[in-house]
């Protein structure tokens, strides 16, 4: 599917662009969106060459190339990706981020979306994110998580306290999984106060106040968390736990009686309450605050005929924290022995359980379980 053509100056449709008037790159800027919309991709990526722009989406996880640009043409889509976002084109020399709204006729509406430029060897470099709710499921139903995941995210929306961690490696699902888990709570208890800070904001979210904070600026999530905690919120989400300072910020507003649900790049349960004491909080703070941890990745669908993939499925565990794994958190237990005694719950299915059950349903197979999960054991 490359209708972006070899290094020439020529737009999606094969036009030439060079010489043409300047309304030429803004078609070929809203070309280049809407295939990327009919591919159901999350990401265009344009990606500077020696010899021109090599063109990708990233498609149910993966990069593909879609084709390339000429040097020139290239350079004008980026410039006017910049002018767009309301970023300074004169300033070639460091990293920009902005938001830019562009017409898209594949789903007839003004689609936001956030665009990212960077300078490299070869000129600048530019990711632009479309709109989360183009391809993500919104609902916990439709999330398609094994039911143990399932009931223990409903669990845990019905409790009136306690931490939910979110885990798994970048791009595993974990802020679409608390956005419907966001939405169910507020459908299931209308009127409850929900605060979310994010780095960045994906998507909308009605009936939430969302906070947009940075890593690097003066309102990062340590400073965010302590002021909304005097604005009256029952329900907290962080959208990543970085550093023990915000660690240690979540922690004591569970224990006070708030939900707060977090995100954070660990491998497993295991490893993310051992991350957690690592950051020195109290272990009895730990094994007190967590109500559990849901653990995600995404397979990707393989296609009815069999021929290839379209769309990913969830491959999820989740960890009630009960009384025996509070005990062994309290006891400083291995993050291997904490996990045996995870596994001991009779109801317990693992990441590579629930891949083998979507592989016995034929929506998956073996090459893509590998492929995210190694060599996993059930």
């Amino acid at each position: 599917m490359k209708s972006v053509v070899p290094k020439q100056d020529r737009d999606l449709s094969g036009r030439p662009v060079s010489g043409l008037p300047g309304a030429s790159v803004p078609a070929l800027v809203e070309a280049l969106l809407d295939q990327a919309v009919d591919r159901g991709a999350s990401d265009i990526h344009l990606d500077p060459q020696a010899d021109g722009y090599e063109v990708r989406f990233r498609v149910d996880g993966l990069l593909e190339t879609v084709g390339s640009l000429a040097p020139a043409t290239g350079r004008a889509v980026v410039t006017r990706l910049m002018v767009m976002a309301g970023l300074l084109t004169y300033r070639l020399d460091i990293p920009q981020e902005g938001r830019l709204a562009a017409r898209c006729a594949s789903v007839e509406r003004v689609l936001a979306m956030r665009v990212s430029v960077i300078p490299t060897t070869h000129g600048q470099r530019a990711v632009l994110r479309l709109p989360a709710e183009l391809h993500q499921p919104r609902t916990l139903k439709d999330l398609d998580l094994p039911r143990p995941a399932l009931e223990g995210l409903e669990a845990f929306a019905a409790a009136d306290a306690g931490m939910l961690l979110v885990v798994g490696p970048a791009g595993s699902g974990k802020t679409t999984t608390i956005y419907a888990l966001l939405e169910h709570l507020l459908q299931a208890q209308p009127g409850t106060s929900v605060v979310a800070l994010e780095d960045p904001v994906e998507r909308d979210l009605p009936g939430v106040t969302q906070v947009e904070v940075s890593a690097h600026g003066e309102l990062d999530y340590a400073r965010a968390l302590r002021s909304i905690l005097r604005q009256d919120p029952q329900v907290l989400m962080l959208g990543e736990i970085r550093d023990a300072r915000t660690a240690s910020i979540a922690i004591e507003a569970a224990l006070s009686g708030h939900r707060l649900i977090a995100t954070m790049h660990a491998g497993g349960p295991e490893t993310a309450i051992a991350r957690l004491l690592e950051m020195q909080i109290a272990a009895y703070q730990v094994a007190g605050a967590l109500h559990g941890v849901l653990s995600a990745r995404l397979l990707r669908r393989r296609n009815p005929s069999g021929d290839g993939y379209r769309g990913r499925i969830p491959v999820a565990e989740f960890a009630r924290i009960d009384d025996a794994a509070r005990a062994a958190i309290i006891e400083h237990q291995s993050a291997p022995a904490l996990r045996q005694i995870l596994l001991a719950g009779s109801s317990y299915l693992t990441i590579a359980g629930a891949a083998r059950q979507w592989q016995e349903a034929g929506l998956t197979d073996e090459a893509e379980i590998r492929r995210v999960l190694g060599e996993p054991s059930l």
